[in-house]
């Protein structure tokens, strides 16, 4: 590689700027954010220093009150259901998504702190499930295997990595999450 220190540069894909929301709904984006906090919850067992670099990228300016285009694709999710109301406009549900927004608190002192320290991921997972409003049930047999993961056979863990896997491509095509865990 020409200039290894790209490999250490991640920037948004999904959401670069805020005309790129227009593509999404609230309950896309709220998906993305929490699929990705599953993805980061298996890479600390797997890849820690990038899951490591990753959070702290993520929290990296503070809050989450714009999308910047030098941020990740998670701080960029979460600017928008947590930063400034206006952005839901730009979002292609914008009436339900200020209501769903209004409605759903999220529980930003919560994400910064597992950002930080990256434990207990079964609670942190299950507040922010609540918090965005995620009713999927693979997602919730996902929590349950990663907040054991350390316990499961390998044909388990293979699975859960496969599975994680699979949701990425069809959900976070192109992110430096995936490509991460094409790289394992």
């Amino acid at each position: 590689m020409l200039a290894p220190f790209l490999k250490y540069v991640y920037e948004g894909r999904v959401v670069r700027r805020q005309s790129d929301l227009s593509r999404y709904t609230f309950a896309d984006i709220t998906e993305r954010i929490y699929l990705t906090f599953l993805a980061l919850s298996y890479l600390k067992h797997t890849a820690t220093k990038f899951a490591q670099k990753y959070a702290s990228d993520t929290a990296m300016y503070g809050n989450f009150d714009k999308v910047k285009g030098s941020a990740n694709d998670l701080h960029n999710m979460l600017a928008v259901v947590a930063g400034d109301p206006d952005i839901t406009k730009k979002l292609a549900d914008k009436t339900r998504a200020q209501a769903m927004r209004q409605r759903q608190p999220v529980p930003v002192m919560a994400i910064k702190r597992y950002l930080r320290t990256m434990q207990d991921d079964y609670r942190f997972l299950s507040q922010l499930e609540s918090a965005l409003n995620i009713s999927n049930g693979e997602y919730r047999n996902l929590k349950r295997a990663l907040a054991d993961y350390k316990r499961l056979p390998s044909t388990r863990r293979q699975a859960v990595a496969n599975k994680l896997k699979q949701l990425l491509r069809a959900k976070l095509p192109n992110t430096d999450i995936l490509k991460q865990f094409k790289e394992l």
